[in-house]
């Protein structure tokens, strides 16, 4: 209870002021001239002045209000490395439960996600903005140590700031972070990737450490990176379409996590404009709508040449009025067959046009990476048959049977080309009829399309030493060209689609591949899928960025697709090995804040504990720490009543003042 004294004046200031005045003068001249009852008049009139200044005593009750600790609990990511989460969460129920009386705890929890970081500093000034300053007695955070936002410049005054981190102090951590990591890149050219390694809790600036890079799980470099410089190292672009490039760390020994270790990144591969050699063996009607379909395309840099007539056939008029251009077969393949991503060979035969060592050279060219599409017609029969030439050893099928089949059919996608991913896509779509197919033999490859009854293929794709082959199987395919361009739903068919899907697999386009395993991470799972053929869904390894290993049973989602997922909460590369293929997926593209550092420190919290009186505790070494030094008493009340007493009350108070000034003149004629 305090009890302040306030007044209530009954005239004006002024006019008190000056009474004061009068009376101090009357009554210094009376104890001048030591006159008797000086004093008592002198009293008699401050008293009446006090009344007229009207003095109160104004009487407040209060009631004690209770200090206030804000607690900052720390659930980023990197708090579930270790017995981090386990320690932090003992010490709060610990504190909870020993809460000395007349103190309130508000606990703020921050979680972070990963890619800002861990905005301890930022939460805590939303928590303080609705504490009176008189009731804030501590602030302590449970953290390991790692924000990412800057502490406040200043702090309430006579407030301890402490921390409780739940670790051991002198921890370590190696951080591997990509600088400059490309997106794109030319197939067949260098792209450029900047990394840098640092390590933390440790002085080992400029010691050598291996790096691993691989590119869709196969190792291309292992470089020596010194510790704290920037390191460049070219990167091959080998193929187009997607490619996971990984970039991996030694460990450093001792540290915390081997999460930061490694950084995944997408390169994407685009192919210059392709270049097309198309070769017909003779006018057809097919050779507009492939003339089309490829000049269509802006990627595409078409040569087209076709043979009007043979060497040895006669010619209707003299060589001077002629206007053909001669064949340069010995520029095209002798000198520059390299040149050509893909040769396609249009109802092409062996009519001595070709020299065996050309059609030899075709045929190395596809075995070191090229690749031959070979649309067959009926000169695929009979001793002309390219198959009889020194390209039939890398041809997938031979002529076989009844050779050139006449009558409608509609060709029709086989088991194979169902989950195929070059014709998956066409199992709802409408095929036209074609009225011609070439009986064959497969001897490998693997056959999408077919005709039905017979089961005769259509459309064999088949590897050749490094290259791919593509043989078509029917000299019709221009009708579902020609179809689409006059409107004639009977006789379309996705002759552009499977056209160009062909091409790319023929190019070696990942995503056409007949076996793939995927992995990737969105909403916190960690989605798998692979495409195979058909049997039992097996299992894959998963490898956590954290080291541990599991075996995830598949389950099968259509044929040839198996599928699962799992929770994968925690940022960091995540490796998905399973049927000799290897799949990465990272739950962040970029390199996240709180992945910077992840070993415990107190290198931030440690000056504000210094300047504010507070604590700093090492939960690993003090799991249960008490109340003592986290907090300071604060003693803030509430005002809850208020009354005034008047000091003196008005009529005995003037009763009294006048006595006095009479008692002063009777002492004075005494």
């Amino acid at each position: 209870m305090t009890i302040p004294v306030v007044f209530a004046p009954l005239v004006p200031w002024p006019l008190i002021a000056g009474l004061a005045a009068i009376a101090l003068a009357f009554g210094g001249i009376g104890l001048l001239r030591r006159a008797r009852g000086a004093w008592l008049r002198l009293a008699g009139l401050l008293f009446l002045l006090a009344v007229l200044a009207g003095p109160r005593w104004q009487v407040r009750t209060t009631a004690p209000l209770p200090d206030t600790i804000v607690v900052i609990r720390d659930r980023s990511p990197s708090m579930a490395i270790g017995r981090r989460a386990a320690l932090a969460a003992a010490a709060y129920r610990h504190l909870a439960a020993t809460v000395p009386k007349g103190v309130t705890l508000r606990t703020v929890a921050v979680a972070g996600d990963g890619h800002d970081g861990t905005p301890l500093f930022s939460a805590l000034k939303a928590a303080l903005s609705g504490i009176p300053p008189g009731e804030l007695a501590g602030i302590v955070a449970i953290t390991d140590g790692e924000a990412t936002d800057a502490p406040p410049s200043r702090l309430p005054d006579g407030v301890p700031v402490s921390a409780l981190i739940p670790a051991a102090p002198g921890q370590t951590d190696r951080a591997l972070s990509l600088i400059s990591a490309p997106r794109y890149g030319l197939v067949g050219h260098k792209v450029t990737l900047r990394f840098v390694v640092r390590d933390h809790g440790v002085e080992d600036r400029g010691t050598a450490v291996p790096v691993g890079i691989s590119v869709d799980g196969h190792t291309v470099h292992v470089v020596s990176a010194r510790v704290g410089q920037t390191e460049t190292v070219p990167l091959d672009v080998s193929h187009a379409g997607r490619a996971v490039v990984a970039v991996s760390a030694a460990p450093l020994a001792g540290e915390v996590s081997r999460t930061n270790d490694q950084a995944v990144f997408h390169l994407d591969g685009v192919r210059r404009r392709l270049t097309v050699l198309l070769i017909a063996g003779r006018p057809n009607p097919g050779l507009r709508a492939w003339r089309l379909l490829l000049k269509s395309d802006p990627a595409v840099r078409l040569v087209n040449f076709t043979i009007l007539r043979l060497p040895d056939e006669p010619m209707p008029a003299p060589l001077r009025d002629m206007a053909l251009i001669p064949f340069p077969v010995d520029q095209l393949f002798d000198r520059d067959i390299g040149k050509f991503d893909l040769i396609i060979l249009d109802q092409f035969a062996n009519d001595d046009l070709l020299l065996p060592p050309y059609l030899a050279n075709i045929a190395r060219h596809v075995r070191a990476g090229g690749a031959l599409l070979v649309e067959a017609g009926p000169e695929f029969e009979g001793n002309r048959s390219i198959a009889d030439s020194p390209l039939g050893p890398i041809l997938p099928v031979r002529p076989y049977g009844a050779g050139t089949v006449a009558g409608a059919f509609t060709p029709q996608l086989t088991r194979e080309g169902l989950r195929d991913p070059v014709t998956a896509r066409f199992a709802h779509d409408t095929l036209g009829p074609w009225y011609r197919y070439e009986t064959v033999q497969r001897r490998r490859g693997v056959t999408l399309l077919r005709v039905p009854g017979v089961a005769a293929p259509l459309l064999v794709l088949a590897h050749e030493g490094k290259g791919r082959v593509a043989m078509l199987l029917s000299d019709q395919f221009w009708l579902w060209a020609r179809g689409a361009l006059a409107g004639d739903a009977a006789m379309r068919g996705p002759a552009a689609a499977l056209l160009g899907r062909t091409v790319h697999w023929l190019l070696g386009d990942p995503s056409l591949a007949a076996r793939q395993l995927h992995a990737s991470i969105a909403a916190g799972r960690l989605s798998i899928r692979r495409i195979g053929p058909d049997g039992p869904p097996g299992s894959v390894t998963v490898t956590a960025p954290d080291g541990r290993t599991m075996t995830i049973a598949l389950h099968r989602t259509a044929p040839g697709r198996f599928a699962a997922s799992l929770s994968a909460g925690g940022p960091g590369v995540w490796r998905v090995a399973g049927g000799g293929r290897t799949a990465y997926a990272a739950a962040a593209d970029e390199d996240p804040a709180e992945q910077r550092d992840l070993a415990a420190s107190s290198r931030i919290f440690a000056p504000l504990a210094r300047r504010s009186g507070g604590r700093i505790v090492w939960l690993a070494h003090d799991p249960a720490p008490g109340w003592q030094g986290l907090y300071r008493r604060r003693h803030a009340s509430i005002v809850t009543g208020e009354r005034d007493v008047k000091l003196p009350p008005a009529i005995p108070g003037v009763l009294l003042g006048l006595l006095l000034i009479v008692a002063g003149w009777w002492r004075e004629r005494a």
